[in-house]
């Protein structure tokens, strides 16, 4: 099919709960696959959607005989079958279900507990230490439970069940109230309590299911504790009807990838660039780079004349990723556009998006057939969204309103009214529409670099190109003493750090010729150890120099 713009898809229910979505899947499809998940190296576990359902029925039950309703209850751990049960099984019985990251330090995971109002702490075996640590912080005013004990509340709570007791399906939820807490990443600073309901999170499936439509399964491999990750690559796929294998490591993802063979995946740039440089790597390695590079060229020449011999082409590069994969969603960050144009050589069609957590998450992402390189896409339908006080270029920053706005911060009406202005949602991003509807985001309006004379630098386009630079790992451009600088984090390398810097500044003169001179890095910093990053491996740009 050409790239041009056409129709909606439209073969989907529209959801208007959480528990709906169960229910549809578990009467629909009772038998098929539902998650697939490696038990240790060898052993392949499976869930149908019926027996999904029936487990957070039975955890619901198990929760409803502590009389937990209208609680908080923090869950964290890595992404696994228990969590999700648990997950569902909270906000199911009107509970509300405060995400933490497993990674979240000792004090962190105290202060969002505190911040948050948690009353009870659901937790992962490899999370023991910090729940210890919450025991000796809290006494006796929480609640503990560990996902060890999963099997053993499982039973339990079937018990309840089959003696008529703590009927988890009489349990109504208002689906227009509180249900999950996501934290953002605190890439600049203080980590929020975003408030989302289950209609913030089911509207933007509605919405997100026009726009794309996968042909197969998924791997979830973005942390659960993410909207990102929950929203978008758990709860959209089963919307789908597409099996999800569940990546509990992110140190195993290329073991288990070739076994979980997925069509789909949903991802940060950050695997993306890591996936790019593997590839190169190993091809430089076996002395296959040149011939590489001349497949794609003769890749792209047959695709402009409508022939896709792609498959055959790249097949090994392709069997590293299972064989299966046709599509990436990526979002969380901006994607440099040539990693599109490279996968796309590949046979591996990269579609970029957008999304904020305060928006449940996603607000735009490319189409199956109708993409645009270097934006986020078309914005979904059912998403209302403005640039605000727009520049002589048409970008300004973006706000939105619709039914995936969040309720709130939690316990911070202060920094709520900073954001909303009506209906409207301040993302705190620039960017701006193309004359066939494409969102470009060109940076984050804190990040905005002003020169005295006036002109405005976005850091993030800087960033882009000199990330281009083939000794740079991690980069992040700010303006230090009227100087717009590179802080750089060089790839490994046995040259000595003297040496590799020079190359590099040698590098920034050559892009500073292709730049307007309001746009020049004038400063370079070689930084010894990598940035600090949030969990889903944004730079935390306010511990850096600036």
């Amino acid at each position: 099919m050409k790239n041009k713009n056409y129709p909606l898809y439209h073969f989907l229910p529209e959801l208007h709960s959480l528990r709906e979505l169960l229910e549809l899947k578990r009467d629909a499809y009772p038998l098929d696959v539902a998650f697939q998940w490696m038990e240790g190296r060898k052993t392949l576990r499976e869930k149908t959607y019926l027996e999904f359902y029936q487990d957070v029925q039975r955890a619901g039950a198990y929760l409803m005989r502590y009389r937990l309703r209208g609680q908080h209850i923090a869950l964290m751990g890595e992404n696994s079958y228990p969590w999700l049960v648990a997950y569902f099984a909270i906000v199911l019985t009107g509970n509300v279900a405060v995400l933490i990251a497993r990674d979240a330090g000792n004090l962190e995971v105290v202060q969002l507990m505190r911040q948050s109002d948690a009353s009870m702490l659901i937790y992962s075996p490899q999370c023991e230490a910090k729940a210890a640590f919450c025991r000796q912080t809290f006494g006796r005013k929480k609640r503990y439970f560990s996902l060890a004990l999963f099997p053993r509340a499982l039973e339990k709570g079937q018990r309840y069940l089959s003696r008529g007791r703590y009927n988890f399906e009489a349990v109504e939820t208002d689906p227009d109230a509180l249900c999950t807490i996501f934290f953002t990443s605190g890439s600049t600073g203080f980590s929020k309590g975003v408030m989302l309901s289950q209609t913030n999170m089911v509207s933007d499936i509605n919405y997100a299911v026009q726009n794309f439509v996968p042909g197969g399964p998924t791997m979830a491999v973005l942390p659960f504790h993410h909207a990102f990750g929950l929203v978008t690559s758990v709860m959209m796929p089963i919307h789908y009807h597409v099996p999800i294998f569940i990546c509990g490591n992110l140190a195993n993802f290329m073991r288990e990838v070739p076994i979980a063979k997925p069509q789909i995946l949903f991802l940060v740039p950050l695997f993306v660039e890591t996936f790019s440089k593997t590839i190169w790597r190993t091809a430089e390695k076996q002395g296959q780079a040149k011939k590489l590079l001349s497949g794609m060229r003769l890749s792209d020449a047959l695709l402009k004349v409508g022939i896709d011999r792609r498959r055959e082409l790249f097949d090994s590069v392709l069997s590293k990723f299972g064989g299966n994969l046709e599509y990436i969603i990526c979002g969380g960050a901006p994607l440099d556009p040539r990693y599109v144009k490279e996968f796309r050589s590949l046979g591996i069609e990269i579609l970029n998006g957008y999304g904020i957590t305060e928006c449940s998450p996603v607000l735009a992402v490319n189409r199956n057939h109708w993409v645009c390189d270097g934006s986020v896409g078309q914005v979904l339908p059912g998403v209302q969204l403005k640039i605000d006080n727009p520049d002589k270029h048409g970008e300004g920053e973006v706000c939105v309103d619709s039914r995936v706005v969040m309720l709130g911060y939690y316990n911070d009406p202060a920094a709520t009214a900073q954001v909303m202005e009506g209906p409207w949602f301040h993302t705190g991003d620039r960017g701006y529409l193309n004359k066939d509807g494409f969102l470009f985001i060109t940076g984050r309006k804190k990040n905005l670099i002003i020169l005295s004379n006036g002109e405005n630098v976005s850091p993030e386009e800087l960033e882009q190109y000199v990330s281009r630079i083939s000794e740079v790992s991690e980069v992040v451009v700010y303006e230090r003493e009227g100087k717009i600088t590179a802080e750089v984090y060089p790839e490994e390398s046995d040259l000595p750090r003297q040496e590799v810097a020079r190359r590099i500044r040698k590098k920034l003169e050559k892009m500073n010729a292709t730049l307007p001179a309001c746009k020049h890095v004038q400063k370079l910093v070689v930084r010894e150890t990598p940035f600090e990053k949030t969990t889903t491996a944004k730079i935390k740009r306010y511990k850096v120099g600036g």
